[in-house]
């Protein structure tokens, strides 16, 4: 079972390493960088708490499927790990500059997506696919986690830093983009399973597609705030 948790925490290693070095020429203390982790793990819970006694609607068709896309998922694991960011930078002294809000935001994401890989690998386990299962996610879910964390941080950091009276509206933004992106990108997972053979192709490319420009977006949004920062 250890194995298994190891291969789970894996990427988030390896994620958790990525984004801390963007941010080498003026780190986060480690602590602060450990504790959104934790917070990120926090938050998990909390969504537990939300979802379970909604039960969740039967995918039989695509409406089901992006139903539970936002409903079960997008919505409120960014909405939670929106409010454990917020808690976790509302009284910290180390939240200078515009990156570090992606950073802090990398962090309770990769927390997240830390406790709901070794959820999904322990059930992999004892059904005999934790392999496959750990493959992909280290591929798509774990990545797709960390890139809502990027969105969601370049927003959360502009309404720190950037105008007052913009202040709600970004907020807003920094729990409404990653959930969109969250939601078409389970939406598009879920509802393969529901249609036939040729429209699940056409589906799984568009996620491809999806999630490949997802990915460079969200490295360009860290570029982006590594030279604002700089000037």
């Amino acid at each position: 079972m250890w194995l298994v948790i190891l291969a789970a925490l894996l990427p988030v290693v390896l994620l958790f390493g990525y984004i801390w070095y963007q941010d080498i020429k003026q780190p986060e203390p480690l602590k602060w960088l450990l504790k959104g982790l934790l917070y990120g793990a926090l938050s998990v819970p909390i969504v537990l708490m939300v979802v379970s006694p909604l039960g969740g609607l039967e995918v039989v068709d695509g409406l089901s499927a992006w139903m539970n896309a936002f409903v079960m998922a997008a919505m409120p694991e960014e909405g939670a790990k929106l409010l454990m960011l917020w808690l976790l930078l509302r009284k910290n002294p180390y939240f200078d500059e515009k990156l570090d809000g992606i950073v802090y935001a990398c962090c309770v994401g990769l927390g997240f997506a830390g406790v709901e890989n070794i959820m999904y690998l322990v059930n992999g386990a004892v059904a005999g696919e934790w392999v496959v299962t750990g493959i992909s996610r280290a591929i798509f879910a774990v990545p797709g986690h960390f890139s809502f964390a990027i969105l969601m941080g370049f927003f959360y950091a502009r309404a720190h830093f950037g105008e007052p009276v913009k202040r709600k509206v970004n907020m807003f933004l920094a729990w409404l983009v990653p959930m969109i992106a969250h939601g078409i990108y389970d939406g598009l997972i879920f509802a393969q399973g529901v249609v036939d053979e040729y429209w699940a192709g056409i589906l799984m490319l568009l996620f491809l597609g999806g999630f490949i420009y997802l990915r460079k977006r969200s490295n360009k949004l860290i570029k982006q705030y590594q030279k604002e920062d700089e000037q």
